[in-house]
């Protein structure tokens, strides 16, 4: 690879800010990388479904043999706009007033640069799609919404989180729960035992739903608790949202049940009622560790010195979105440090390190 072409193709694509929804400018970018590279791309026109003045940019690269897909993001989180990346000893990172773009320009950077070198050597390689994606940040929606009839890869490698080295296998199914009890209204002061009070019993159901980990396999937490009102009335109205994260489907359902049991014993105690309504955001990920792609990760990154950690997180990447449409999908980092803050930083050495396993999965 070329390292001073690389680091300066990651500095060039942070300091254009692309902030979730307003990717535009970024999307631009990219597109003249692809006519500058030969790479036959199309915009994949999501920005409306996702609140984004931006597109999906999907490609694809001719070659022999079986495909693989490259996933990245293109948005960051705030404050993303007039980054100014400082390098100091081999690191790269923010001037501290905002964050630094890592997550996910890395990622971006380290697949372009392999796919130049591959060019530049005229070398045989795999047959290779992207997917950039829109609002990874929000809830990964551009994935979410992206056109996979333009895919044929059976695996992909998503490039999207920290330490070098660790390859997420797994992630969670995750769910939404919005919540509304309902009471009676009635004078707190003159006549409160003809009320019905909404928001005591939306706490005692509160009280008995676990929050934080219930077991290994799964999260939940309790939010936006909201009953408004006079305090000379009893109030009629008390809302709160759930979420729920788990690695199987069975212990997923296991806990949507218990925090509506406690919801119905809480409701029969005040004689309340209540509402349940259940958004799904994502299936469950696993891609198993003797898979092909796992494997030749590993091979590639032995012969660099480099261990490898499998795991999974309880934390959401496209990969989720990817495997939900018949597309092995592991994730891996880019060396990317503390990401979402304004002490980001990449050291450059982990950035040629990914590029050469993205370089050495290109050459199958």
């Amino acid at each position: 690879m070329d390292a001073a072409r690389l680091m300066e193709r990651f500095l060039r694509y942070v300091r254009c800010g692309s902030e979730s929804g307003n990717e535009r400018d970024f999307c631009l970018l990219i597109e003249e990388e692809f006519r500058r590279l030969g790479i036959d791309f199309l915009r994949d026109v999501v920005g409306e479904a996702v609140g984004s003045n931006g597109w999906n940019l999907i490609a694809s690269i001719p070659g022999e043999g079986e495909a693989i897909l490259f996933s990245c993001h293109m948005d960051t989180v705030t404050p993303g706009q007039g980054i100014l990346p400082i390098l100091e000893n081999g690191v790269i990172r923010s001037a501290g007033d905002t964050i630094l773009g890592a997550d996910d320009k890395s990622g971006i950077a380290a697949v372009l640069e392999a796919l130049e070198c591959i060019f530049e050597e005229g070398v045989s390689h795999r047959p290779v799609e992207l997917l950039f994606s829109l609002c990874e940040e929000r809830g990964l929606l551009g994935s979410r919404h992206a056109d996979y009839s333009r895919f044929k890869s059976k695996e992909a490698l998503v490039l999207d989180t920290g330490e070098i080295g660790r390859v997420i296998n797994r992630a969670p199914a995750i769910v939404h729960l919005h919540i509304r009890v309902h009471g009676k209204a009635s004078h707190a002061g003159v006549e409160p035992k003809k009320g019905v009070h909404a928001l005591k019993a939306a706490a005692e159901a509160i009280a008995n739903i676990t929050c934080g980990q219930p077991d290994d396999m799964s999260v939940m937490n309790v939010a936006n608790f909201v009953s408004e009102g006079a305090t000379n009335v009893v109030p009629d109205l008390a809302t709160f949202d759930m979420e729920i994260r788990s690695f199987t489907e069975e212990l997923l359902q296991k806990h949507i049940r218990e925090a509506e049991s406690a919801l119905q014993k809480a409701c029969r105690t005040y004689g309340a009622t209540y509402e349940l309504a259940l958004t799904r955001h994502s299936d469950p990920l696993y891609v198993a560790e003797d898979g092909p792609l796992l494997t030749k990760v590993r091979e590639l990154y032995a012969t660099m010195g480099v261990q490898v950690r499998v795991e999974g997180t309880f934390g959401g990447c496209d990969a989720t979105w990817l495997n939900a449409h018949g597309i092995a999908a592991l994730n891996t980092g880019t060396g990317m440090q503390q990401a979402h803050s304004v002490h980001e930083s990449i050291a450059l050495a982990d950035l040629q390190t990914v590029t050469s396993l993205v370089y050495g999965l290109i050459r199958g």
